[in-house]
């Protein structure tokens, strides 16, 4: 059972996502803070598999949080942004910084669980919103002036149709079965995106593909 340090400032929401993963009975919290600083020595002292954190915090920035996950040292491997925040900078930025899924407050789209399960799963949970901000950014590339065109080059035919279904939250096994292909095969795609694009997970692969005008 993966454990989960959940890191929010709001009381109210802290009990309730409190409530909800011990319920659940599908992941071990293994704690629930409410500061920057709280945070980060918990992640370095009993670090989690994964990460939900708010982005605005009394102290400091999620953000920082969610980039520890990169260091070789810290053991939490996944990290999932539940926020009031929902324009483009905070999104990518948290993208950037390494968060696989992005989840409004105020969105009941997707229990907490369930969206955590995608994202252990290699899904990208994503609020509604935020996926249409991203199919906005990917119409407005469409449409921007020829100087762009080349790069959608760097993907094959074939990765960008795997892509493509990745960014509307499909996981690798439904990816697999959906385009009759083994799951392997499918991964091995997915690995070839991260090279080409030189990001690190799903999330990030989405945001720089739809900047770039690739999907």
């Amino acid at each position: 059972m993966k454990s989960i340090l959940i890191v929010e400032d709001s009381e109210a929401t802290r009990h309730r996502l409190e409530d909800a993963i011990t319920n659940g009975g599908q992941f071990e919290l293994s704690g629930a803070v409410s500061t920057y600083t709280e945070a980060l020595d918990f992640i370095r002292q009993t670090p989690p598999d994964i990460l939900l954190t708010d982005l605005d915090l009394p102290d400091g920035n999620g953000v920082d949080l969610i980039k520890l996950i990169n260091l070789p040292a810290v053991k939490t491997q996944l990290a999932i942004v539940i926020t009031v925040f929902g324009d483009g900078y905070h999104v990518i930025e948290a993208l950037k910084a390494g968060a696989s899924g992005y989840l409004l407050k105020d969105d009941d789209f997707m229990d907490i669980n369930e969206a955590i399960s995608q994202m252990v799963e290699g899904g990208a949970p994503i609020s509604p919103s935020i996926a249409r901000y991203l199919l906005n950014e990917l119409s407005i590339t469409e449409s921007s002036s020829e100087d762009q065109k080349p790069a959608a080059s760097i993907l094959s035919p074939r990765e960008k149709e795997v892509l493509l279904l990745v960014s509307k939250g499909y996981t690798s096994k439904e990816i697999a079965k959906m385009l009759d292909l083994s799951y392997y095969t499918v991964r091995e795609y997915v690995s070839n995106v991260y090279k080409k694009l030189s990001v690190k997970n799903k999330m990030q692969a989405v945001s720089e593909a739809t900047l770039l005008g690739i999907i």
